[in-house]
């Protein structure tokens, strides 16, 4: 019997994934990466007018049950849209079609999770969030997953928005969430910090940072954005990203700090790597830096999940099996 065609809605991805399953698939396929069973196909980029870009990432896992894929999404000031396709890797067949912003919003949570839990202090108990946009939720539920937390302090510049953020999350959690008034305030005392925002410039220095133990920067990934200054690198003893060829082409502080001209970029580790040598946080280190930029294996890794929990439940809408009969039969 040949499997239905699925298209899996985001109320289905929502129904099969939760934080912890998505970093714990998500480890798993780093470790597979690292040990050369799985690889990115570098993100297409295209941006125009005033802010509006178009994406596409693809990845494959090999070996047997592997599956390739590409998530594919638009973002402009009017709004957006983004799908996934999942294929069989053995036979090339398309097997889920799959509508992807919450899949998007849990794997960029996921690998925040997944880079926490590798490079943070352990017994790190206060964080900061920036941001209190909609993936500020996911990389909150990512910071509690990983680490015993004792208080969250969040800031974003627009007051009523981190209100309205922090009392949509007030009660969800055994620790303390504050809101803070200030960046100063939300970054004092803060031994792992995120940043999920859609700054332009540079906001955060070394000298806010002097408390940090470990950076998640997830916000700036187009090469016109930056979160964070150049000073930062300094306190670093190690910098960490997801992909490697996503940070040289997109990343504005790591291009800034090593060089956009191809050579390579000395110091820089790839999360996959570490874990497929069970390597963590060096010891004694002052500041790891984890900049996460998206990447079509982490897109993989919740699309698996989904789909492989959809079939075997009969979750989303079954269409005709994509077969080259079907196909030729649909010709005109």
């Amino acid at each position: 019997m040949v499997d239905a065609l699925r298209y899996l809605t985001e109320r289905d991805v929502v129904s099969v994934l939760n934080i912890h399953r998505a970093i714990d698939a998500l480890q798993a396929m780093l470790v597979a990466q690292g040990n050369e069973q799985a690889r990115n196909v570098p993100k297409s980029l295209a941006t125009w007018g005033n802010g509006s870009s178009m994406h596409a990432l693809g990845s494959v896992q090999t070996g047997e049950g592997g599956y390739a894929g590409f998530k594919t999404w638009v973002h402009t000031k009017q709004g957006g849209g983004s799908l996934f396709s999942l294929f069989d890797a053995e036979s090339g067949t398309l097997r889920a079609i799959i509508e992807a912003r919450a899949l998007g919003m849990l794997r960029t949570a996921a690998i925040s999770g997944v880079a926490t839990r590798t490079l943070a202090p352990e017994d790190a108990s206060c964080a900061a969030l920036i941001g209190s946009g909609p993936q500020a939720v996911t990389q909150l539920a990512a910071l509690a997953a990983v680490r015993n937390l004792r208080q969250v302090r969040v800031y974003s510049p627009t007051p009523e928005k981190r209100r309205a953020f922090v009392a949509s999350v007030a009660g969800k959690y055994a620790f303390d969430i504050q809101e803070s008034p200030s960046l100063e305030h939300a970054l004092a005392g803060a031994q792992i910090v995120t940043l999920i925002t859609r700054a332009a410039e540079p906001f955060v220095d070394a000298a806010l940072l002097a408390d940090c133990r470990h950076l998640n920067a997830v916000g700036a990934i187009l090469p016109a954005k930056a979160e964070f200054s150049q000073d930062v690198f300094a306190r670093a003893d190690s910098v960490v990203v997801d992909d490697l060829e996503n940070a040289r082409r997109g990343s504005r502080e790591l291009r800034e700090r090593y060089g956009s001209d191809g050579a390579p970029w000395q110091g820089v580790s790839v999360l996959s790597d570490l874990l497929a040598a069970g390597e963590s946080r060096p010891e004694q280190a002052r500041l790891t830096i984890f900049k996460g930029m998206g990447m079509g294996l982490s897109d993989l890794a919740m699309a698996r999940v989904v789909y492989e929990h959809a079939r075997e439940h009969d979750l989303g809408v079954a269409l005709p099996p994509q077969t080259r009969e079907n196909l030729l039969l649909s010709q005109p």
